[in-house]
């Protein structure tokens, strides 16, 4: 079975006083390289939706699925047609600011379900933007975003159904998000 991974790298990265968070650096390399490097292996293709560009790493660019600002959400949305237009059965969707992802993410989550979506888990979190999302929610999800109820994440994968998978970690959450300069220190410090 065929996986498309799709880094979320539209934030921008303010707190972090930069303005673009997947070039922010951590040791030698940016955000945006430890979630790739990390990647490879465990999917057939690695595209980034990002709302600057990241010509430079070599990855194709995956456009929002409707754009116009809409969030995670539609980002998710151009991560399944990505993965349908590259003849993948699912999407991985991943953040730019979680350096320390499983090794073995896609193994786990597959392990689970091939029709439903798969969400990771840890130290009693759902991390939504970290998922297996089969394809066949491409239709669905277009359908909940132009109905302009909600665009919260949370919201339709529980609307949806989602499994949730717990990953063990701590020093650090395998879902560790990097958002402020103390952040940052403690990815280091980690690394």
């Amino acid at each position: 079975m065929k996986t498309a991974a799709v880094i979320l790298a539209g934030g921008q990265g303010k707190r972090l006083g930069g303005d673009n968070k997947a070039l922010i650096r951590l040791g030698s390399k940016t955000l945006l390289r430890h979630v790739a490097d990390r990647l490879a292996g465990q999917c057939d293709i690695i595209g980034v939706n990002a709302n600057r560009d990241l010509a430079a790493f070599d990855l194709p660019i995956v456009a929002d699925g409707i754009g116009g600002n809409l969030g995670p959400l539609d980002a998710i949305l151009g991560a399944l047609l990505f993965a349908q237009t590259h003849g993948c059965a699912n999407a991985l969707t991943v953040s730019v600011d979680t350096p320390f992802i499983p090794l073995n993410l896609v193994e786990t989550f597959r392990k689970k379900s091939a029709s439903e979506i798969i969400v990771a888990s840890s130290n009693g979190k759902v991390h939504g933007t970290c998922g297996l999302w089969p394809v066949h929610y491409a239709e669905e999800l277009k359908r909940f975003i132009v109905s302009g109820k909600t665009l919260k994440l949370m919201d339709y994968i529980t609307h949806a159904g989602f499994i949730a998978v717990p990953f063990d970690g701590n020093n650090p959450d395998p879902f560790f998000n990097i958002n402020t300069p103390d952040d940052l220190a403690a990815a280091v410090h980690w690394l």
